[in-house]
C-alpha cells in the first residue's frame, strides 16, 4: 500500500529531477536580445551531464552533448541582420525555454568607469534623448556590478541598489528601447548607438559592462597581470593588503576616523555622518584589485560573439597615484585582452579619451595646470590608437564642465559614432583627427606641421600651446598660422602649418599642445570643425609614476607639493615679465 508519506518522497525526488535537469542557457541569452550578424553564434549554458541539447532559430537546428560537468555550447551559422522578432527554443531531454523577440544586428560592448556607466537622464540634453528613445530595435543590457579573483560562470539577474542615486536597477536583463527602459542606461553607449541605428537601419545590441571608480588594471585580465614584469609590483601592493586584512582592525579605524571626521564637522554646526558599523570590503573583493573586474563583468560574457567595443576610463589612473609610463603599457595589453577574450583578434576598438573636469587651464595658472598626470594618461590612450590597428580615437578634452562626471557627453557619442560608421559600415564621414606631422626649431620659435589643414573651434586665436627652452619651463605660446604665397603672388594662410612662439623664450626647444587635465585649448580639423586637434608634445620629459612603498609614497606627495608652488611661483614671475614688456613696447 502506498502510503501518503511515499508520495510525498516520491513527488518531492521527482521534483528534485525535473529542477536538475532542467536546461539552462546563460543568462547573457534573454528575451529582446540581439544576436550578432555575419559572425557564427556562441550558444551555451548547463543541464544534465551528457544530456542532449537542441537550439532552434532562425531555420536552424543545431545539436550538442552536454559535457560531464553538464557544460554544453554550439554555434549558430552566421546570419545576415533581421529586424523582424524571432523566438529560439532552448530544448533539452525533458525540458525547454523559449526566447521571444529575438533580433539579428550588431552588438556593441561598452566599458570603462562612471563617465561611461553615467545615466542619459544625467547628461545634457539627456531629458530630450530619453522623452525621443522610441527605438525597439535597439536592445539594452547592463551587466550587474561585480569584482572577485575567483571567475564566475554567469551573473544573477538582479534588482540592483545604486547608492549614488538611491535607487534600484534591473540589471542583466534585454530590455527593447524606450522611454522607460533607458533613462538609467549609459548616456554615451546610447548615443552612440542610437547614431548606428539611425543610420544602418540595422538592430543594435549595447552591452553595458563599466563601473564606477576602477582602473585600467581592474579591466585587465589576471593571466596578463601576472605576465607583465612593469605590473609586478601593483600586484605586490594588492597581494599584501589582501593578506594583512583584518575587518575587526578595520572597523576600528574607520570608526576612529570618522569620530577625528565629527569633531570637525560639529565645530562647524555640522551634522556628521552615521558611524561606520561594517567594515570596508576586503580587499581581494575591491573592484580595484587587478584583475578583479575583469572577472566580474566581462569575462563572464566571453566567448559572446560581438561588433565591437567601445571603452571610456581614465579618471581613476590620473590621480595622486598616477603611473603615467605604467598606464599606456596595460592600455594597449587591455586591447588585446578583450580581443582575445571575445575571440577576434581585430575587432574593431573605440577609444574615448579621459575626459575634462577640475579647474579650467587659464593664463594665470598655466604652468600649475600643466602638472597633472591627466594629459599623460591621455597620451597613452591616443599612442594605444596609433600603434594598433582597427581602433578609433576620439578627443573629449573639448566637453570642459567643472566636474569629472562632466555632463557635455552627447557629442563625444556622436563622434564615436562617425568613426564606427565609417570604419565599420561603410559610411563616408570625417572623424579622423588632425595629427601633428613634423615639427621643425627655428631660432626663436617652433613650426608645427599637420597632416590636415586645422583651425580654431570658435573662430578665435589659435590657443593651448605652450613652449620651453632648455630649463624645461613651459610659458603659454601665441600661435599663428605661417603666411605663403599663392600662384598670384598674394599672401594666403598654409593651414596646415603654424609658428609658435613666446617672447620670453629665447631658445624654444619642445612644445606642446592642450597639455592640462581640463585645458586651453581650441584647435580642430579644418574639414571637419566638431573633430578636436589631440593632445601632443615634442618632448620627453615625463612624469613621475608613482612610489609603492609607504615611506616612498609620502616623499612624492611632498614633491609634488614642491613642484606646485614653484609652478605657481613661475606664473607670478612670468605675469610680471609679461606685463613689463608690454609697458616698454608701449613706452616705445
Amino acid at each position: 500500500m502506498v502510503t501518503p508519506k511515499v508520495i510525498t518522497i516520491l513527488f518531492f525526488f521527482l521534483l528534485l529531477g525535473s529542477l536538475y535537469s532542467q536546461v539552462r542557457p546563460h543568462h547573457i541569452f534573454d528575451n529582446n536580445m540581439v544576436l550578432q550578424r555575419d559572425q557564427p553564434v556562441k550558444i551555451w549554458g548547463w543541464s544534465n551531464p551528457s544530456e542532449q541539447i537542441k537550439i532552434e532559430f532562425g531555420g536552424q537546428v543545431k545539436s550538442t552533448n552536454a559535457n560531464q560537468q553538464g557544460e554544453w555550447f554550439t554555434y549558430l551559422d552566421p546570419m545576415i541582420a533581421n529586424a523582424k522578432p524571432q523566438n529560439m527554443k532552448v530544448s533539452g531531454k525533458v525540458d525547454s525555454v523559449v526566447f521571444t523577440n529575438v533580433l539579428v544586428g550588431d552588438i556593441w560592448v561598452l566599458g570603462g568607469q562612471s563617465n561611461m556607466e553615467m545615466d542619459l537622464s544625467r547628461i545634457f540634453h539627456g531629458d530630450a534623448e530619453v522623452l525621443s528613445a522610441h527605438y525597439p530595435s535597439i536592445r539594452l543590457m547592463t551587466i550587474p556590478s561585480s569584482a572577485g579573483k575567483m571567475p564566475k560562470k554567469d551573473f544573477e539577474r538582479i534588482n540592483e541598489y545604486d547608492s549614488w542615486n538611491d535607487r534600484y536597477d534591473k540589471k542583466g536583463y534585454w530590455f527593447a528601447c524606450s522611454p522607460s527602459t533607458v533613462a538609467t542606461f549609459s548616456g554615451l553607449g546610447y548615443v552612440f548607438g542610437r547614431r548606428i541605428h539611425m543610420v544602418s537601419q540595422i538592430p543594435i545590441g549595447l552591452i553595458d559592462a563599466s563601473l564606477g571608480g576602477t582602473t585600467v588594471e581592474a579591466w585587465l585580465s589576471p593571466s596578463t597581470l601576472n605576465k607583465m614584469p612593469e605590473n609586478k609590483a601593483l600586484v605586490k601592493q594588492w597581494n599584501d593588503k589582501e593578506a594583512a586584512y583584518d575587518p575587526v582592525e578595520d572597523l576600528k579605524t574607520k570608526i576612529t576616523n570618522w569620530e577625528k571626521r565629527s569633531l570637525v564637522l560639529k565645530s562647524q554646526g555640522l551634522e556628521p555622518a552615521p558611524k561606520p558599523v561594517e567594515p570596508s570590503v576586503r580587499p581581494s573583493l575591491d573592484r580595484n584589485f587587478p584583475g578583479s573586474s575583469y572577472t566580474g563583468m566581462v569575462a563572464i560574457i566571453g566567448g559572446l560573439s560581438v561588433k565591437g567595443v567601445v571603452f571610456h576610463q581614465g579618471y581613476n589612473n590620473a590621480l595622486g597615484d598616477s603611473r603615467p609610463a605604467l598606464y599606456a603599457a596595460n592600455f594597449k595589453a587591455l586591447i588585446h585582452d578583450w580581443r582575445a577574450l571575445f575571440g577576434n583578434k581585430n575587432l574593431p576598438f573605440g577609444i574615448m579619451e579621459l575626459s575634462a573636469g577640475g579647474e579650467p587651464q587659464t593664463l594665470d595658472n598655466y604652468e600649475l595646470r600643466m602638472l597633472d598626470p591627466a594629459p599623460y594618461i591621455r597620451e597613452g590612450q591616443f599612442n594605444a590608437f596609433r600603434d594598433i590597428s582597427n581602433t578609433g580615437f576620439v578627443a573629449a578634452y573639448d566637453q570642459q564642465v567643472n566636474w569629472y562626471h562632466p555632463q557635455k557627453k552627447a557629442e563625444v557619442g556622436e563622434r564615436m559614432a562617425r568613426w564606427a560608421l565609417s570604419t565599420q559600415y561603410g559610411f563616408k564621414l570625417g572623424w579622423e583627427p588632425a595629427i601633428c606631422k613634423s615639427i621643425e626649431r627655428l631660432k626663436d620659435r617652433i613650426i608645427v606641421t599637420f597632416n590636415k589643414e586645422v583651425k580654431s573651434s570658435d573662430d578665435r586665436p589659435l590657443e593651448g600651446f605652450s613652449i620651453a627652452g632648455p630649463d624645461q619651463h613651459f610659458y603659454p605660446a601665441k600661435a599663428e598660422y605661417v603666411k605663403t604665397e599663392n600662384e598670384k603672388g598674394q599672401k594666403v594662410n598654409d593651414k596646415k602649418r603654424v609658428v609658435v612662439w613666446n617672447d620670453l623664450v629665447v631658445d624654444p626647444v619642445e612644445l606642446r599642445y592642450a597639455w592640462a587635465r581640463n585645458p586651453l585649448a581650441n584647435l580642430v580639423s579644418d574639414g571637419d570643425r566638431i573633430i578636436p586637434v589631440p593632445l601632443f608634445r615634442t618632448d620627453h620629459w615625463e612624469y613621475p609614476d608613482a612610489p609603492y612603498l609607504p615611506d616612498e609614497v609620502e616623499a612624492f606627495r611632498q614633491q609634488q607639493k614642491l613642484l606646485q608652488r614653484k609652478a605657481e611661483e613661475m606664473a607670478r614671475i612670468r605675469i610680471i615679465k609679461e606685463a613689463e614688456k608690454l609697458l616698454q613696447e608701449k613706452g616705445k
